[in-house]
């Protein structure tokens, strides 16, 4: 194999799998990064031959042209009402393969035309085998044949554009609900939190935990593959106890104004500063922001917060790098001065939250500044979904009482 790759003069490299035997990682181009496909020693036979070249990723999909004559755009499919076997075949027009055999019958395909004289067509279907050898996801894919592309990126955007409108008018005519699998980051998927080792067997709990947050803690904790959505439940919990904490914050500033030995009650502008403190936004004290910050200030304290990276330094180099994965993002200093720490990550924090929630281009902020779901940003929420996670669990245990005996 490592012969023939050469001769094809594709990049490859030699790594070796979790049990340290060989594995191939040939290369893919895909636009001006690229993605490996990685051989056993079990699976070269099937890949001797194939021609690794005339094929190129395509943007975060896991999709693949074919670079012939005869060009085609194919990309896997994950299926979200259940097995795709038992949909596609509801769909008018469904081919199986071999109509005799109760093994085979699901595997076939549909053809999508048009009527207006299109140069493309689309077929949903099993995969190609040439797929099966470039992907290991699923078997379901859609392929969008017949339209040369020049570039990669001129192929992307005809696989979004084509594919997701494929798809949304077989959900609207079948309610069959498909979409196209991304490649997700592998760097991201390492990340996650180091949880400390705990040799003794478990115990009673002393503490009840407050329903409704821990029930938003646990929707989180469900939404893993969901990283907006789990970064959103996180921030639900922490924003629960916003009017406790921010009112804490309220109660010490009128003490200390009433406290100080020059207060007259029968100065005005004394009174008036009483009233301009005790104002209230909403349920709590000061803006959304403000809240936070009381809120996280409360729970968790600097060290705390330092040794949360300490344990942590893959997620502690996603905050602190240079160059953010989330643009726009100002790197943490965590060597720096311990008492800007907090109030850092909660300006952080709720800049994400404005650009999760404010999904409109128009009165919610600038189009390039959304966060949306499947996007290469998105999958970095995973690091700072551990830290929120963090920040939750400190939350709840804060908030909670004893549980009686």
């Amino acid at each position: 194999m490592e012969q023939e790759i050469k001769a094809l003069g594709v990049g490859y490299k030699w790594s070796k799998y979790y049990d340290d035997s060989a594995c191939l990682m040939v290369e893919i181009k895909c636009g001006r990064r690229s993605r490996y496909i990685s051989i056993s020693e079990n699976d070269a036979p099937d890949y001797l031959g194939f021609k690794f070249a005339k094929f190129r990723g395509l943007g975060e999909y896991e999709a693949y042209e074919t670079l012939t004559e005869e060009p085609c755009v194919e990309v896997a499919l994950t299926g979200n009402g259940g097995p795709w076997q038992r949909m596609l075949d509801r769909i008018p027009g469904w081919s199986p393969e071999d109509p005799s055999s109760r093994v085979s019958r699901n595997q076939g395909v549909v053809e999508i035309r048009g009527d207006r004289g299109e140069n493309w067509s689309a077929e949903l279907g099993v995969s190609s085998n040439d797929f099966r050898l470039l992907s290991r996801y699923g078997m379901a894919t859609l392929r969008l044949k017949g339209r040369k592309n020049r570039t990669h990126d001129e192929a992307l955007k005809f696989l979004e554009t084509v594919g997701n409108s494929v798809l949304f008018e077989i959900d609207l005519r079948y309610g069959i609900s498909l979409t196209m699998r991304r490649v997700r980051s592998l760097g991201g998927l390492r990340i996650g939190r180091r949880a400390a080792r705990v040799d003794a067997p478990p115990t009673l709990p002393k503490l009840q935990y407050a329903t409704e947050p821990l029930s938003l803690y646990w929707y989180a904790r469900s939404a893993q593959g969901m990283p907006l959505l789990e970064f959103l439940a996180y921030y639900q919990v922490l924003e629960y106890y916003f009017p406790r904490y921010s009112q804490r914050n309220l109660l010490d500033k009128l003490r200390n104004e009433l406290r100080d030995p020059t207060f007259r009650t029968d100065d005005d502008r004394d009174l008036s500063r009483i009233l301009r403190i005790s104002q209230q936004s909403g349920r709590g004290y000061g803006d959304e922001q403000s809240q936070l910050k009381s809120t996280v200030r409360y729970c968790v304290t600097e060290d705390t917060i330092s040794g949360f990276f300490d344990v942590n330094p893959e997620v502690g180099e996603h905050f602190s790098s240079k160059q953010q994965s989330i643009v726009g993002l100002v790197p943490l200093n965590l060597g720096g001065k311990k008492a800007d720490l907090i109030n850092a990550i909660c300006e952080r924090i709720y800049e994400i939250r404005c650009r999760v929630v404010h999904s409109k281009e128009d009165g919610g902020g600038r189009a390039e500044s959304l966060l949306m779901p499947f996007s290469p940003e998105a999958e970095s929420l995973r690091a700072e979904n551990v830290l929120m996670r963090f920040l939750a669990q400190k939350v709840l245990i804060a908030g909670a009482s004893d549980l009686p005996a």
